[in-house]
């Protein structure tokens, strides 16, 4: 060979890989629909991954589905039983290996460019310590449902492809007192967060029952506010379905108290801002409103009715605070059901007639 030549094979330069992303996804009896949420990240286009799944003592046949797929990205342990989603996450961040890590649970579904579009504004901005995007709400017939924020579809991405798919809702606020009052949607699914970033704001709490994904997020805002991006994007496919844990009339109570306990940490131990802190009465109306709206959504009136009486006898609440939070949930307990849902239904098409046309306003909350 020719010295002075160089072997085209020798020289070629190979492209850096992207950084690796774990993925966590708990899993408990999920034979129904684990299958569909694995293939979901299967069907990914960005290709660095690793999907760790952690069973939490699976009776049904969730090991035979997992095991179906050959894939060497997928890692599978099962656990003895654990009982709580904060656990078995912790179990499976502890054997995460990414750069970057992300969040599914086995009855949920990403699009197939999730972890791209998810990824893309930690890869261009180092200062950003985490993304979250929306998520798009189906049955469990994979049936789209009403979304309990609709995002509005912006019509210059179609002649500007730079331009975002979707703008988002005027009255939408990335802000600390938006977090703080349960305003803002905090589903875990629609989170990515960098390594580092997570080893400095911890595990999940694990005495909590439900509510341990919004008090990480409150961490995660207390850690680096300005470092957590709003995504204008549906970026995965949330599953509403009556198997779900927090559905179960019983588990209501642990889910309040856990709320509550948050409530105090919040308020009583954290170096909140000002302008956050003066927010507690209302921030203590959100834990009602959320848990009682979720209630009359599951046709459990009598326990939403429950819910938002004990806002008004709460030491915490303003009297005025509990009329304007829980009020109007109050007096729809006592609806039927069925009414009371189509009202909820009516309200969300006005609201999305609406938003067909983005104003000023909304381009301007970007």
């Amino acid at each position: 060979m020719n010295p002075g030549f160089s072997n085209p094979k020798t020289a070629e330069k190979t492209e850096p890989q992207p950084p690796l992303i774990s993925i966590i996804m708990p899993t408990y009896n999920a034979q129904r629909y684990i299958g569909k949420a694995i293939q979901s990240v299967l069907d990914q286009t960005y290709p660095h991954w690793e999907l760790i799944i952690v069973d939490d003592a699976s009776s049904d046949e969730t090991e035979s589905v997992v095991q179906g797929f050959s894939d060497a990205r997928i890692r599978y342990r099962k656990v003895a039983r654990i009982g709580h989603p904060a656990g078995v996450r912790n179990v499976a961040l502890n054997m995460a290996e990414g750069e970057l890590i992300a969040f599914l649970d086995s009855d949920d579904l990403y699009y197939p460019d999730t972890l791209a579009k998810l990824s893309a504004p930690l890869l261009n901005n180092p200062h950003f310590i985490s993304v979250y995007g929306f998520a798009f709400q189906i049955d469990e017939h994979d049936h789209p449902l009403p979304n309990a924020l609709s995002l509005i579809p912006n019509p210059a991405h179609r002649q500007q492809p730079g331009e975002p798919e979707y703008l988002l809702p005027a009255g939408y606020q990335h802000s600390w007192e938006r977090i703080v009052t349960s305003q803002i949607s905090c589903l875990l699914a629609a989170l990515m967060i960098r390594r580092s970033a997570w080893e400095q704001i911890g595990f999940f709490n694990e005495t909590l029952c439900g509510p341990e994904d919004y008090e990480f997020y409150v961490r995660m805002f207390l850690h680096n506010h300005a470092g957590v991006h709003c995504l204008s994007d549906y970026v995965y496919q949330y599953r509403i379905h009556s198997a779900s844990l927090t559905k179960a009339p019983e588990h209501c109570h642990r889910l309040l108290e856990s709320c509550l306990s948050i409530m105090r940490w919040l308020f009583e131990e954290t170096a909140l801002p000002p302008a956050a802190k003066a927010l507690k009465s209302e921030a203590y109306v959100g834990c009602y409103r959320y848990l009682a709206r979720e209630r009359l959504l599951n046709h459990q009136p009598h326990i939403a009715r429950t819910l938002a009486l004990k806002t008004f006898f709460d030491p915490n609440v303003r009297k005025k605070d509990a009329l304007l939070g829980c009020g109007a949930l109050l007096l729809r307990s006592f609806l039927p059901s069925q009414f009371d849902q189509g009202l909820v239904a009516l309200k969300r098409e006005f609201r999305g007639l609406l938003h067909k046309k983005p104003t000023l306003k909304a381009r301007a909350s970007l």
